[in-house]
């Protein structure tokens, strides 16, 4: 304070040489936070988690509260989105298991045949229709749409893969007659090229799906209705067929379904069906897997066929040579060799059907194609075939005569056949030109160059000799056995009748006395019961089985059989009063006629009656060694069959198989019509 009372401000005087601010440097900077004091080593954990919590929660506030309340309102929009979904995910999932369990599921069917009377119309049509809008422009594509409908809805893969012991025409006559129908109307819009193409594709796709294990039922039932409608498409090219053979030839399941599809054309054209078998199947006679089933296509083709008459020569020769090339030594067992000269020899009597063939012609080119050097079966063909030309042409004998010094070996073999099946050839051989073409060889004189030429011609000239010979004793009338039986029938049948018809009754005719005394009747009668019972199980049978066909046919016959009856009546009537008249007036002249033969011939009578009884006991001992021959070789021939004949296809199981099918189809053909006419009568009741 100053003396004059006031306050006043003293201060120490500033060093002007340190005025300058006390400024640190970045390292100072840093040494000081790192040797500043903490907080954590001041105050405790918890207070410093909530400091920093405190700090966090003042940045968060420091945003906008609009952009606040927006992302909240974000948030709880999408939570409940996501609540939204999975409610109604929940509720789809349990509406689709209380479906699940509503609806029974469907059982796959067991059968081909329930699967596809499984399918509809309605469903064929849908999806046909549907196709065609979708691809106007492809019909190969409506094809494949209802192949591919058919292998799905026919799940069936236990099926045999060439369905042995089936109709020819199984499994397609299997397929309702409405879905068989549409499929062909299908096919006819969708044109020929379209057709080859889907043909060739769907063997391709059988083939592949099987490779996969998918059933192709629907497959084969496609192009076995291909090769019905138009046999010629499948064999129009043969290369890509070869191509699909090639492919899958070494798996056999496949392979076999492949000749089954290339079989079903030949069951409509021999022709095309033998161009198939020449040019696809018969390369595979050499795997053994497959030549059992080639040889039976064979068969089945040739035998199926009994009313061609245009079978081409050249097809002929091309199969012959399949057959009876080194192939035919390799097959086995001998049972298909067999069976294989089987089928040759009725395509030979298919090919001499042929008017049009010009079989001299065909006689000497035949006659050069023998060679020793060919194979024996083969050559033996090919003698069979000039057999059959002297046979169908008498003109081939003067042929034969005229070509007979150049063809000395051949000529041979020929004169051998028909030396060794003369019985069989003889009657259709004309004999005057065969004795004429025996003549010429025999008297032909001319000398031979070669010692092999003259032995050959010798050969021949000797054949000639015995030939002559049989000709001749054969050319003895034999007894004419079946006029002779005939007339024995009606014999027999006339005695039983007088006898019958002169004692009132069989039982007491002298007949039915004779074979109750022999202890034959019994078994007459045992027969006749057996015959009754089976036709009266049979009747019954088809009585409960189809009441109403039963019905119709026997209002239908009633009016025929009483006619037929009535008809009986009269002619019975007829021959009784006729037979009456005659007996009548034997009866009263036979004294006359005896007395007369007794005065002349005295004691003939006696004899003859004493020689009748012997014979009748002669008749007697020889019908019971008849019928005991007959009853053993009937039991030799019954076995015989059994082992020989009613096997494969012909065995029991397959014939039963056969009537059981022949019944099923002729019952469903039936209640097609009544269907049929039960519609059309209902329509045209509700005519006014």
């Amino acid at each position: 304070m100053s003396s004059s009372g006031s306050w006043e401000l003293v201060s120490r005087k500033k060093d002007r040489g340190n005025d300058k601010t006390n400024k640190l440097t970045k390292a100072e900077k840093k040494k000081f936070i790192e040797n500043a004091p903490k907080v954590e080593d001041f105050l405790p954990l918890s207070q410093v988690k909530t400091l920093y919590d405190n700090l966090d929660g003042n940045k968060e506030n420091k945003k906008p509260a609009k952009a606040q309340g927006k992302e909240h309102k974000t948030k709880e929009n999408e939570e409940k989105k996501k609540q939204q979904q999975q409610q109604q995910q929940q509720q789809k999932q349990q509406q689709q298991a209380e479906k699940k369990k509503q609806e029974p599921k469907e059982k796959p069917p067991k059968t081909i045949k329930d699967a596809l009377n499984a399918i509809t119309v309605q469903e064929l049509n849908e999806l046909l229709t549907t196709a065609q809008i979708r691809f106007p422009e492809a019909p190969l594509l409506w094809l494949k749409e209802l192949d591919a409908f058919l292998n799905i809805k026919i799940p069936i893969s236990k099926e045999d893969t060439i369905f042995s012991g089936k109709p020819k025409d199984y499994p397609l006559s299997l397929v309702p007659k409405a879905i068989s129908s549409m499929l062909e109307r299908a096919v006819e819009m969708a044109g020929q090229q379209t057709i080859q193409i889907f043909y060739e594709n769907t063997l391709t796709a059988m083939a592949t799906d099987m490779v996969k294990g998918v059933p192709v039922i629907g497959h084969k039932i496609f192009l076995q209705l291909l090769a019905h409608l138009n046999p010629e498409m499948t064999a129009a090219n043969i290369p890509k067929l070869i191509s699909v053979r090639n492919s899958y030839e070494n798996r056999k399941n496949i392979g076999l379904s492949l000749l089954w599809a290339w079989s079903q054309a030949g069951k409509k054209n021999l022709a095309v069906g033998l161009k198939i078998w020449h040019e696809v199947m018969s390369p595979m006679l050499e795997t053994k897997g497959y030549t059992s089933y080639v040889v039976q296509i064979l068969n089945d083709l040739v035998f199926g066929h009994d009313d061609v008459h245009d079978l081409s020569l050249d097809l002929y020769l091309d199969i012959i040579m399949d057959t009876y090339s080194q192939r035919f030594q390799n097959i086995q067992p001998a049972s298909l060799e067999k069976e294989i000269s089987t089928s040759i020899d009725k395509l030979r009597s298919i090919l001499f059907r042929n008017k049009d063939i010009s079989y001299t012609k065909l006689f000497e080119m035949l006659m050069g194609k023998v060679s020793q050097k060919s194979d024996p079966n083969y050559r033996h063909e090919l003698v069979k075939a000039l057999a059959d030309c002297l046979v169908t042409e008498p003109l081939c004998f003067t042929i034969w005569s005229s070509i007979y010094t150049k063809h000395l070996y051949q000529s041979s073999l020929l004169l051998s056949y028909i030396d060794t099946n003369l019985p069989s050839l003889q009657a259709k051989l004309k004999a005057k030109h065969l004795k004429e073409a025996l003549g010429f060889i025999q008297n032909n004189n001319e000398k031979w160059k070669k010692a092999k030429d003259e032995n050959l011609a010798l050969a021949c000239k000797n054949t000639c000799q015995a030939l002559s010979k049989k000709m001749t004793s054969s050319t003895r009338r034999s007894f004419p056995w079946r006029s002779g039986s005939l007339l024995l029938l009606l014999l027999i049948g006339a005695i039983v009748a007088y006898d019958t018809q002169k004692h009132g009754s069989f039982e007491a005719s002298q007949i039915g006395k004779f074979l109750k005394t022999n202890g034959i009747l019994k078994y007459i009668e045992k027969a006749w019961t057996t015959v009754k019972l089976y036709w009266s199980a049979g009747h019954k049978a088809i009585k409960d089985s189809s009441p109403e066909y039963y019905k119709a046919v026997v209002d239908l016959s009633t009016p025929y059989v009483k006619l037929a009856g009535n008809v009986y009546l009269i002619i019975r009537n007829i021959s009784v009063n006729i037979y009456s008249n005659v007996a009548t007036y034997v009866e009263k002249n036979i004294p006359i006629v005896f007395d007369t033969i007794e005065h002349y011939a005295p004691g003939i009578i006696e004899e003859i009656k004493s020689k009748s009884l012997q014979g009748l006991e002669f008749v007697k001992v020889s019908f019971i060694l008849i019928g005991e021959k007959v009853i053993e070789y009937s039991s030799a021939t019954i076995q015989w069959l059994e082992k020989n004949v009613f096997v494969g296809k012909l065995s029991p199981d397959n014939l039963r198989s056969y009537a059981i099918w022949a019944f099923d189809t002729t019952q469903s053909y039936a209640s097609q019509t009544y269907d049929w006419v039960y519609e059309k009568v209902q329509t045209l009741s509700k005519v006014p």
